[in-house]
């Protein structure tokens, strides 16, 4: 190659060097890694692929650096200066490379909630469906549930055997549609229900829809038993969060008197044997 052409590449690839070492510093400057510019000596640095500058650099003629690198120059090799006068300049932003998580007390000053675990499981309260069962559709208070679970529990251990629970918390529609199958069946509600008022309004309501298909006579019985309740008045304890229903049909006399001797250990509870359908109702307080 001649002495020209090999003169000229040497040049081109210290202006590449040189080039690529004031981009460096100037990232690291914005970054705030300062001190990163210590172990940076750009006369010297070497990278691979190309010629490393020689020592007659600082000779060779301005023309051959552009103004822009000549003028990155001076900064970088400002920047490499002490450490102790680096710290002394204002810090910049960090990227994320030299970023530093934030300590607990600036977490708590930022009002930020506790850092937890990834992947840990949120403790939730022990739950066991109860050893009675209870028929799809019945809604028991936990009241209630508390209760029935200490009967099943002297019930199970004189018979070895759990109830079944056909009714609990009612609203208007599942009090008519009970009431609309025992009048059906026969029974007669004014012995059954102690308000006998209320029990007239809605026989009136079954005795003037008769005629109609059942679910408009249950209909009918459910806007009396709404407008009963808005008023206060409570036809049966179901409507009040305080009854539930228990299957006797499948008992036998033993099983009949285990269940009696089960609900009379556990206070506040009532048992009223009715027989149309045949079930127990509790009245639980």
């Amino acid at each position: 190659m001649p002495p020209t052409r090999r003169s000229s590449a040497q040049e081109r690839s210290r202006e590449l060097t040189w080039r690529l070492c004031a981009l460096t510093a100037a990232l690291l400057c914005a970054a705030g890694c300062k001190e990163k510019l210590d172990s940076i000596d750009l006369p010297g640095l070497e990278l691979p692929g190309l010629d490393g500058p020689d020592t007659g650099a600082a000779a060779a003629p301005a023309s051959a650096a552009p103004r822009a690198l000549a003028s990155a120059a001076p900064r970088a090799h400002a920047s490499a200066a002490p450490r102790a006068h680096a710290s002394a300049a204002p810090r910049a932003a960090p990227s994320l490379e030299c970023d530093e998580l934030p300590s607990e007390e600036e977490e708590r000053r930022a009002k930020l909630p506790p850092l937890t675990a990834l992947g840990k499981a949120v403790p939730a309260e022990p739950w066991e469906p109860p050893p009675y069962e209870v028929l799809p559709g019945v809604t028991l208070p936990a009241k209630i549930a508390t209760k029935l679970e200490q009967i099943d529990r002297g019930y199970a251990r004189r018979t070895r055997e759990h109830l079944v629970i056909t009714s609990g918390t009612r609203d208007a529609n599942r009090q008519a549609r009970a009431m609309f199958t025992k009048l059906r069946l026969g029974e007669d509600l004014l012995q059954l229900y102690r308000n006998k008022a209320a029990v007239q309004e809605i026989k009136k309501a079954y005795q003037a829809s008769s005629r109609k298909p059942p679910e408009q006579v249950v209909a009918a019985m459910e806007a009396v038993i709404q407008d009963q309740i808005d008023r206060g008045i409570y036809v049966s304890a179901h409507l009040r969060r305080g009854a539930v229903d228990v299957r006797n049909r499948t008992m036998s006399s033993k099983e009949r008197r285990a269940f009696l001797e089960s609900a009379a250990e556990v206070e506040g509870v009532l048992v009223i044997d009715e027989t149309t359908p045949p079930h127990y109702h509790l009245q639980i307080d």
